[in-house]
């Protein structure tokens, strides 16, 4: 079983957009807004998760390279990353009610347009683009007019903002320390070569 899901991980949070998106466009009409438009990025994070992990020289080929480091394993790299995205943005979709909860897709998906022209600038790309953009900049109008439109409508009280922004931390730093783990890595091992990297990378 756990053979099967690292193998088909793609695929089921494939099949998971598809299913929101359909169930979205049938059901349009009587959705509120914050839920129609989990449903479109939900299909909107499966089409990143192709763009990122199955384009030749994706994300994971950019940035290990450029900050020297490679995974063991990494079909459980690529079904931990998926399980992330799932509970980030298909979560939400369940739960659409609950408005911070449905803005945590929402605010990721302006940080990964902001994350990906970063590692142009930073990798010094030699193209214009990284793996993920073109899906990063279809999540970006979905992800501003969502935050707009709760905004807009009370939806939210300030404090609240903090809410999808503790829970994205959670399922990212959860997710990086499994990842790590299973992978034979400490966390600060890890991080003193990655900022050892990086200072190379500014240098340059």
């Amino acid at each position: 079983m756990k053979s099967f899901f690292m193998k088909n991980s793609i695929h089921l949070l494939t099949i998971s957009g598809v299913a929101a998106l359909v169930y979205t466009a049938v059901n349009w009409s009587i959705m509120p807004v914050p839920q129609r438009m989990t449903g479109l990025i939900c299909m909107a994070y499966a089409l990143h998760a192709w763009e990122e992990f199955r384009f030749p020289g994706g994300f994971m080929e950019t940035v290990g390279s450029n900050l020297n480091y490679s995974f063991s394993n990494p079909r459980s790299t690529e079904l931990l990353v998926f399980t992330a995205i799932f509970c980030v943005s298909f979560v939400p979709f369940i739960f659409s009610h609950v408005a911070w909860l449905a803005m945590t897709p929402m605010l990721l998906g302006i940080m990964e347009v902001i994350a990906h022209f970063g590692m142009i600038r930073l990798f010094k790309l030699e193209r214009f683009y990284s793996s993920g953009l073109i899906s990063a900049l279809i999540m970006l109008p979905i992800s501003i007019y969502s935050i707009t439109y709760v905004v807009q409508n009370g939806l939210m009280h300030p404090v609240q903002w903090l809410f999808p922004i503790l829970y994205l931390f959670m399922v990212m730093f959860i997710s990086q320390l499994i990842l790590l783990k299973i992978n034979g890595m400490k966390l600060i091992d890890f991080l003193k070569t990655r900022r050892a990297a990086f200072a190379r990378l500014l240098q340059k």
